[in-house]
C-alpha cells in the first residue's frame, strides 16, 4: 500500500518521523480541511469486518443510502465538546458523509472510485468532495461529503429517475437524450448544464463507466433561483471491476449502449441544442486531459496491475471515440 502520499490529493507526504498528526493519518492539513473541515481527520474506529456487519444492520434498519454497493451515512461526533479530531459514527440518513467500505466481491473498489473522481476533476468536471480514508485495519475506504446537506438542513435534490418519472428498479431504462430534456426543462441554467451533463457522459465512456444509470445524475436546488445540475458522484470505472460487461454506457445514446463512435455523441448533443463549437470544445477538453490522467493513475493507490489495466482501458476508449 502506498503510505507516502496524501489520501486526498495523492501528492507526497513527509517522511513518517517528520509528520504531524494529520500527516500520520494520511492527509496534508490543508487537504484534510477541504474534506472534513478540520486540520486533523476524524477517527474511523472500524475494521473491514465491522463495516460489513454495520452495513448489514443499517440495510435492515433502512438507514442506508440507496444503491447496491454498501454505503454508510456518517457524521462527526465530538469526543469532547470542541475537541479535534472527533469520531466518525453512523447517524442514519442525516449524516454529512457517505462511506463506502471495501467490497468482498470486487477488489480495489474504493481506490478505483476515488481515482476516477480525480480524473473527472482533471477534466474540469465538478465533483462532490471525496477522499480515501483508512479503516482501523489499515484498509482503504471511500468517503464523500454530501452536497444535499448544508448546516444541518436538507437541500432539495431530484435524481433522473424522479424527473423522468421512472421507478428505481427501472433506473437502467432510459436514454441520455431523455436526461438532457429533463435538464433543459428544469435547470435554471439549461444551456450550461446540458453541456456539463454531456461532458459527464463522454467522461463515463472514456473511463469505462457503464453504470451511470438514471439515479446517478441529479438536479439540486442549492440557490433560491432554482435547480442546477448536481456535481458528479458515483463515478467508477466499472469495466475494471466487471470485465465481462460488454455494454459501454448504462443508458442508450443515439439508440445504442455499445459500439459507440464519436458521431453518436455528436448526434445526441446536437439534439439537445448544443452548438458545433461547444461540441468540439468538449472533445478538445478531454484530449488535453488525457496525458494528465495517465500521470495521475501512476501516483494512485491502485496496485500496479490495475494501473496498467486502467491505462489500457482509457487508451482503447480514446481510440474508439476518435472513430466516426
Amino acid at each position: 500500500m502506498n503510505t507516502n502520499r496524501c489520501l486526498y490529493c495523492y501528492q507526497d507526504l513527509p517522511e513518517y518521523e517528520q509528520r504531524n498528526e494529520s500527516e500520520k493519518a494520511g492527509f496534508h492539513a490543508g487537504c484534510c480541511r477541504k474534506i472534513f473541515g478540520s486540520p486533523v481527520p476524524p477517527l474511523l474506529l472500524y475494521s473491514e469486518n465491522d463495516m460489513l456487519q454495520l452495513a448489514e444492520q443499517v440495510v435492515k434498519s433502512q438507514k442506508t443510502v440507496t444503491g447496491v454497493q454498501p454505503k454508510l451515512s456518517l457524521g462527526i461526533e465530538k469526543i469532547k465538546k470542541g475537541e479535534v479530531p472527533g469520531r466518525l459514527t453512523i447517524v442514519g440518513l442525516w449524516g454529512e458523509f457517505i462511506l463506502k467500505p471495501p467490497s468482498i466481491y470486487y477488489a480495489n473498489l474504493p481506490e478505483i472510485e476515488d481515482l476516477t473522481m480525480h480524473l473527472a476533476e482533471i477534466a474540469k468536471i465538478r465533483t462532490v468532495p471525496h477522499s480515501l480514508i483508512y479503516l482501523q485495519s489499515g484498509q482503504l475506504a471511500y468517503i464523500t461529503r454530501r452536497v444535499d446537506r448544508e448546516k444541518g438542513e436538507k437541500l432539495h435534490m431530484e435524481d433522473m429517475c424522479q424527473l423522468t418519472e421512472r421507478l428505481t428498479e427501472h433506473k437502467y431504462r432510459g436514454s441520455h437524450e431523455q436526461i438532457a430534456k429533463a435538464v433543459l426543462k428544469y435547470s435554471v441554467n439549461p444551456g450550461l448544464d446540458v453541456i456539463n451533463f454531456y461532458e459527464m457522459v463522454v467522461f463515463s465512456f472514456l473511463t469505462g463507466n457503464s453504470d451511470m444509470h438514471l439515479k446517478n445524475f441529479s438536479l439540486i436546488k442549492n440557490s433560491p433561483s432554482g435547480y442546477n445540475l448536481c456535481p458528479a458522484y458515483d463515478m467508477v470505472a466499472s469495466q475494471l471491476v466487471v470485465e465481462s460487461d460488454d455494454e459501454e454506457l448504462a443508458l442508450t445514446l443515439n439508440g445504442k449502449k455499445k459500439k459507440l463512435k464519436q458521431n453518436d455523441f455528436v448526434i445526441a448533443m446536437k439534439s439537445a441544442g448544443i452548438s458545433e463549437k461547444s461540441i468540439s470544445n468538449i472533445f478538445v477538453k478531454f484530449e488535453k486531459a488525457l496525458p494528465q490522467w495517465h500521470n495521475f493513475i501512476d501516483i494512485s493507490f491502485l496496485p500496479e496491475t490495475v494501473k496498467a489495466k486502467y491505462h489500457l482501458l482509457i487508451n482503447k476508449k480514446h481510440k474508439q471515440l476518435q472513430s466516426n
